[in-house]
């Protein structure tokens, strides 16, 4: 049953160019609404969202989940919420995947579902999400539906990290503290605690990293925060390129 849920997900993600390239022609209307959203214009905003989601436009399904989970303009509606998203997810929006795959893992409007929730997360990861990367790390590194693997969350969390997202590149970090999966380098996760402390990309800082990298500066040896200094983010993650190989 899971592998058929699986091989549908995957295929209707990946199959989706057509419809995503619809979507992207109504990019000015979703716009739109989010300028409404922020002005907590909420009816309005709706309305937007309504007429663009029936055109099958998967960004106005997001924000239209989002809403309601939330319950901007309207009571909190975690059911339909999750609704909207699976079928943005069905159409390729990455964002409806990582909050279908958020709503599994947390019992949001289905049933508690780690395993549900990790074939959405490897459908956004397949999209280039490094969010999405992060999240399976997870799952590996937490036993979340998974044997525990630490080998196998490093890789996940390498590719994450090496995609500019902090939260990846904090656990990546915390690996390499505690050396689960990889070689123990406390230089290193000290660089790359101090990274995921700062905007990325479109990502913003993980908010726990910058406390985690004042404790573990704290904990370096003289000579460990000498080689810490010598390093880069970069030069951290081409050491460990390795990690990311495979499937």
């Amino acid at each position: 049953m899971t592998q058929n849920f699986a091989r549908a997900a995957l295929s209707a993600a990946l199959c989706s160019s057509l419809l995503m390239a619809s979507a992207l022609a109504a990019a000015g209307p979703i716009e739109d609404g989010v300028k409404l959203l922020e002005a907590q214009r909420y009816a309005e905003a709706t309305k937007v969202f309504q007429k663009e989601a029936a055109k099958d436009n998967p960004r106005a399904m997001y924000y239209l989940g989002d809403m309601l989970n939330q319950g901007l303009g309207t009571h909190r509606q975690p059911l339909s919420a999750t609704a909207w998203w699976e079928k943005g997810a069905y159409l390729g929006d990455v964002d409806c995947q990582l909050a279908l795959a958020s709503a599994y893992r947390a019992g949001l409007g289905v049933k508690l579902d780690p395993r549900q929730a990790l074939i959405w997360d490897r459908v956004a990861a397949k999209h280039g999400s490094s969010e999405a990367m992060r999240n399976i790390g997870d799952y590996f590194a937490q036993g979340n539906g998974q044997e525990v693997d630490f080998k196998e969350a490093a890789k996940w969390y390498w590719r994450g990290a090496n995609g500019g997202f902090p939260g990846a590149q904090r656990a990546l970090a915390q690996l390499l503290m505690t050396g689960d999966g990889v070689d123990k380098d406390p230089a290193a996760a000290y660089v790359l605690m101090r990274a995921a402390s700062q905007a990325q990309k479109n990502y913003a800082p993980d908010r726990n990293a910058a406390a985690d990298a004042r404790v573990l500066r704290h904990k370096l040896s003289a000579d460990q925060l000498a080689k810490a200094e010598k390093l880069t983010k970069e030069s951290v993650l081409e050491s460990l390129k390795a990690l990311g190989a495979g499937d």
